[in-house]
């Protein structure tokens, strides 16, 4: 699998990791949006783990195992991140 086409799937991945139902209010809800470009550097695509260095640092970020079919080590991929508040309600539960 090409770079860009392992963009795209972990871009899919994690905008699937967040779709279902009430998908689109929990997105309108979310915040800070943005994209990271990076190159690879680490992945157990078995556990789903990936290590992505940006020129902003390096990212530790965790997608669903089968998603990452294809993605290795050297490949160029971007990650979009967004941010939800989930209240204090949420953080009491823990």
């Amino acid at each position: 699998m090409t770079g860009a086409r392992s963009a795209v799937a972990v871009v899919a991945a994690l905008i699937l990791s967040i779709a279902g139902p009430g998908a689109a209010s929990a997105a309108e809800q979310m915040m800070g949006r943005h994209s990271m470009e990076g190159q690879v550097t680490s992945i157990d695509a078995k556990k789903g783990w990936v290590h992505v260095k940006t020129t902003e640092g390096t990212m530790i970020v965790h997608f669903p195992p089968e998603s990452l079919q294809g993605v290795k080590k050297g490949d160029t991929i971007t990650v979009s991140l967004a941010l939800q508040d989930n209240g204090p309600a949420a953080r009491e539960k823990k």
